[in-house]
């Protein structure tokens, strides 16, 4: 660690404290960390409006849990505005939608980067909903409790990450 970023280089002791915090928060209040069933639920309010039957009658999930706002709910709003505010209060080169090492490889488009951004979150959110569960509630509140399960899961996510981020950006720093 140099002089000139040791504060930087302890960013992540903070947002790693405030996370456990989160955690251990959540757990006293009975609520685990998890977001996957919020997306769902906001879509079943968004169906309901061009569909009600649909929304009663072929989603198995809205059989067992009718789709309502709560906490969770207000939990992604935090979370999409705390990366708004974060992205303009705390982002060190200003107006960098596209990083350098990404238009290297697939352009400097921002619509680019945002619509594949969006696409793949869109295929984690599917994917932990078609597996019946949440990948942030899994990997953070499972984790936190040591849970086989959420270990595993771990090592595998970011081994799929390491590997997809050296085929994507081919052995670059």
């Amino acid at each position: 660690m140099n002089g000139k970023n040791a504060k930087s280089d302890r960013d992540w002791y903070i947002g790693g404290a405030l996370l456990g915090l989160v955690v251990v928060f959540s757990f006293f209040t009975g609520h685990p960390v998890g977001t996957a069933t919020t997306y769902e639920r906001i879509t079943g309010h968004i169906l309901r409006f061009f569909s009600p039957e649909y929304v009663t009658s072929t989603v198995h999930y809205f059989k067992e849990a009718a789709p309502v706002a709560e906490w969770q709910t207000l939990f992604v709003i935090g979370m999409l505005l705390s990366g708004v505010i974060g992205r303009f209060l705390f982002v060190k080169r200003k107006g960098e939608d596209v990083p350098e090492m990404w238009a290297e490889v697939f352009g400097s488009s921002t619509a680019k980067r945002f619509v594949v951004s969006f696409i793949g979150g869109f295929l984690l959110l599917f994917g932990s909903r078609l597996a019946g569960g949440c990948t942030s509630g899994l990997f953070i509140s499972g984790g936190s409790q040591l849970a086989i399960a959420a270990l595993i899961f771990a090592g595998a996510m970011f081994a799929s990450g390491i590997v997809t981020a050296k085929l994507l950006f081919k052995g670059r720093d």
